[in-house]
């Protein structure tokens, strides 16, 4: 029972902190704020690697890296982020920032609603797969989601809110996965070499 409270709990923490960063006008403002400064200042850190960055196969290709060390957590994480993401994006409709201010540089395509953003989701699901089994290496992968992260509010296709929310997304689903297959392990598959 304790563990369905805890359950509850990060829940309902997530839909809070959801409706607190996407109802409240002063957020906006900040949302823009840091759009403007993100977007309209050339970096050339996130210019480079661009093509890859941007492409919605590097997103699919980061969420499920993991696959090598955990395929059955790796898959299912994957699968549940990707559907909360599409169900957030059609129940928001929120449009991206390159077609709802004409002072936004679109430096990368994208297509469908802004909010969330599934390439911070995967980049952050992955992240914490990654840091369960290389915990040495915790600091390097999330500081890959984050450059992701950033890089999508760079490219005019996200507001930092949207990558804010798919980074907590892709996280809480990837931990409550990894929490529930150790506690329950019914589905488990291995690698025999």
């Amino acid at each position: 029972m304790s563990q369905v409270n805890g359950y509850v709990k990060i829940f309902l923490i997530f839909v809070f902190t959801l409706i607190f960063s996407v109802s409240i006008l002063e957020a906006q403002n900040l949302d823009l704020s840091i759009l403007k400064i993100v977007n309209g200042t050339p970096q050339p850190i996130f210019d480079i690697p661009k093509i890859v960055i941007s492409s919605d196969y590097f997103a699919g290709l980061l969420g499920l890296s993991s696959i090598l060390i955990n395929p059955s957590q790796t898959l299912i994480t994957f699968g549940v982020t990707l559907g909360e993401v599409e169900f957030f994006k059609d129940l928001f409709q929120r449009p991206r920032p390159f077609q709802t201010y004409d002072w936004v540089i679109k430096r990368a395509n994208a297509s469908g609603y802004s909010m969330p953003s599934g390439h911070s989701a995967m980049a952050f699901e992955s992240a914490y797969i990654w840091s369960e089994y290389f915990p040495q290496f915790s600091p390097l992968f999330f500081s890959i989601a984050t450059y992701v992260a950033i890089s999508r509010v760079y490219y005019g296709v996200h507001y930092p809110s949207d990558v804010i929310i798919g980074g907590i997304i892709g996280y809480l689903t990837a931990f409550t996965i990894s929490k529930n297959l150790k506690n329950y392990p019914v589905i488990q598959f291995s690698y025999a070499f």
